[in-house]
């Protein structure tokens, strides 16, 4: 018979059968006690009988904390592998868009779910194959992409039908 409970298990449980609604038995000295819903009685008894600190949960706690331990670790090994084979990508692209004649570039600009405006150029260009391919040359918050043609005007740079060069 398993006592009815909302949360977790006590590690009470492992010392003490449940034999009737209202009453539990020590596995240890065979000793029957009330039972009303908790487990205080069994931390009491065990305690005092059995002279041995009861983890109360601890085990649970220490079992997440691992768990919590582990994804983090897996977190950040995982963004290391997604930031390499960016670098990699990138590496790719920036090879593949100098050996190319001419690029074509379109914008997307879009709002995220916070209401952040982000634009993405992407380069459209004929490969050595004779196909269509494209490759994303970068994403930019909006407001970053702003801030950085204002600094680039400030210092000199010129803005001539709609292309920045510089002086």
């Amino acid at each position: 018979m398993e006592p009815a409970r909302k949360r977790g298990r006590s590690d009470m449980w492992e010392h003490f059968n449940l034999i009737a609604p209202d009453k539990v038995r020590c596995l240890v000295c065979s000793a029957e006690l009330k039972y009303h819903g908790n487990t205080s009685s069994m931390i009491r008894h065990f305690t005092a009988k059995h002279g041995a600190a009861v983890n109360q949960g601890n085990t649970n706690q220490v079992d997440r904390k691992r768990e919590l331990d582990e994804a983090l670790v897996n977190m950040v090994a995982l963004k290391n592998m997604v930031v390499h084979r960016y670098e990699e990508d990138k590496t790719k692209a920036k090879a593949v868009v100098q050996r190319v004649e001419a690029v074509s570039l379109t914008a997307d600009m879009w709002t995220s779910i916070n209401m952040d405006a982000y634009l993405a150029v992407t380069g459209h260009y004929v490969d050595d194959s004779v196909r269509l391919a494209t490759v994303l040359l970068g994403v930019l918050p909006f407001l970053k992409l702003i801030q950085l043609v204002t600094s680039l005007l400030q210092q000199g740079h010129s803005w001539n039908n709609g292309a920045l060069k510089a002086k």
